[in-house]
């Protein structure tokens, strides 16, 4: 019996998070409960020096596990953007959540699915990487159980999740059934040799795939848990799976679509571009009359990942490439958006009312400077870096020939300033009102904040630092 390569080099930033986790439940034994906290310092390590060792990485095409797992360009590129959002739960994690090493652990372990996730290039690894991020974040969600929110989020994301996990099981069987073939190459070959012997069976496993991928996407219409997931989840999570969960179900939607169901095989691309327009289109509306800044950034979240699914129907490398920087720039500008939030908020959540945040300037000036730029580059307004961003996506849609898909893009946009510019007004306007924020925020917080300003600054500056190294990660995915 032949058994498969393993090559450890390709699940390497996997393993280090994974050792971190087993090692904060082991020093968790003797560590005294109210020194818990200093675990979340542990998980902060790990997940630097899983970071510090993608670099090593790059330039290396990594095969392992009989050719399941592939560490390329692409998949280095998207878990950067992941560990850069685990990272960014820790730092936030300090105080809202208690960190101990549950919190820590979990966090890793959904880390790790992500990673998976998008490194996995054959069917039964996909869906190990999706659910392994999933498990975590149920409970995640559902981490502060003093809190009936909290409770509630959790149910209702652990619903919709395993509805969604047997969806895209079902699309996953029937690309199986259609073809007989598990890994993405052999799929797309399967299909190329003998297109015509189930053609119903692919263009069903096709439609449940991207159905069960857009519930982690939150695309509409499969976007009804978000707002109340994101505004019961602690801060420190929702900020996490806001991004990491886009990061890892973009990457595994590029992979599969591009790899194994190419547009002019399976006719995946209508579908694509009519949810994308449906869901920036509606996320943007529903944005205009929230009065929580973490619903407000819910449904914001769902405008984003319209955008990123136009970036996919473009088909072409310019398009995907485009996606990959307008995710970097989204975690950024959402973190950050998310570390002021929680920098603001004690363990009651202060910060999360848009209305509080009135004459902000003149009690927090950092924070409410920091603020202002990250909804600005939310919005687009150049020189921060979702201009860049929304730019590529809105040329990549034009050179396709999609100027519906632009015309909903520059739609989307103008509608997003209002809700955007909303709370910078009320930050700059004077108010005599008590603060109901906490005196004092960790230190960690601050530093979140910090990096994420710079990021947003300096890639909105200078884009070409980003562009370049992602055309490798886009030629990953297109095999060049």
């Amino acid at each position: 019996m032949n058994f498969p390569v393993i090559n450890p080099l390709s699940v390497l930033p996997e393993i280090i998070l994974l050792a971190t986790s087993v090692l904060a439940l082991f020093v968790a034994l003797f560590l005294p409960e109210r020194r818990g906290h200093l675990l979340n310092y542990l998980g902060m390590i790990g997940v630097l020096a899983a970071i510090a060792v993608l670099p090593v990485l790059w330039g290396k095409v990594e095969v392992g596990f009989g050719g399941a797992i592939v560490a390329d360009h692409f998949a280095i590129a998207m878990n950067a953007t992941i560990l850069i959002s685990a990272l960014v739960a820790f730092l936030l994690g300090m105080r809202e959540v208690e960190p101990g090493p549950d919190y820590v652990a979990l966090v890793l372990w959904a880390a790790i699915g992500m990673m998976v996730l998008t490194s996995a290039v054959e069917l039964l690894s996909i869906f190990l990487g999706l659910e392994v991020l999933s498990l975590p974040l149920y409970i995640l969600a559902g981490f502060r159980r003093d809190r009936s929110t909290s409770k509630e989020a959790a149910m209702k994301y652990l619903l919709v999740g395993a509805f969604s996990s047997g969806i895209f099981l079902y699309g996953l069987a029937f690309l199986y059934g259609a073809t007989g073939q598990v890994s993405l190459s052999g799929i797309q070959t399967a299909i190329l040799q003998n297109f015509t012997s189930h053609p119903l069976f692919l263009e069903l496993g096709a439609a449940f795939v991207i159905v069960g991928l857009a519930f982690k996407l939150a695309l509409v219409p499969f976007h009804q848990w978000v707002p109340d997931v994101y505004e019961g989840s602690p801060t420190p999570v929702t900020a996490f799976m806001s991004v990491g969960t886009k990061a890892a179900a973009f990457g595994a939607l590029v992979r599969i679509l591009t790899v194994a169901l190419p547009a002019g095989l399976v006719h995946w691309q209508p579908l694509i571009a009519f949810i994308a327009v449906l869901t920036l289109l509606f996320g943007n509306l529903a944005a205009l009359r929230q009065t929580n800044m973490k619903r407000m950034l819910a449904y914001s979240g769902i405008a984003q990942a319209g955008y990123l699914v136009v970036a996919i129907a473009a088909n072409s490398q310019m398009g995907i490439g485009a996606g990959m920087f307008y995710l970097v720039a989204y975690a950024f500008m959402n973190l950050g958006a998310f570390a002021v939030i929680a920098a603001l908020s004690g363990k009651n959540e202060e910060g999360a009312e848009i209305a509080s945040y009135r004459g902000l300037v003149y009690r927090r000036p950092w924070l409410a400077v920091a603020m202002t730029l990250f909804l600005l580059s939310l919005a687009s307004i150049p020189p921060l870096v979702g201009f860049p961003g929304k730019f590529y996506i809105l040329r990549a849609a034009v050179s396709s020939g999609g100027i519906l898909l632009a015309v909903a893009i520059v739609v989307g946009t103008m509608i997003s300033l209002y809700y955007y510019l909303r709370p910078v007004l009320l930050m700059f306007t004077h108010s005599e009102e008590a603060s109901l924020f906490p005196e004092k925020a960790h230190w960690t917080a601050h530093v979140a904040v910090g990096a994420m300003l710079v990021g947003t600054l300096v890639l909105g500056i200078l884009p070409g630092l980003l562009t370049g190294p992602l055309q490798h990660a886009v030629h990953a995915i297109y095999g060049l």
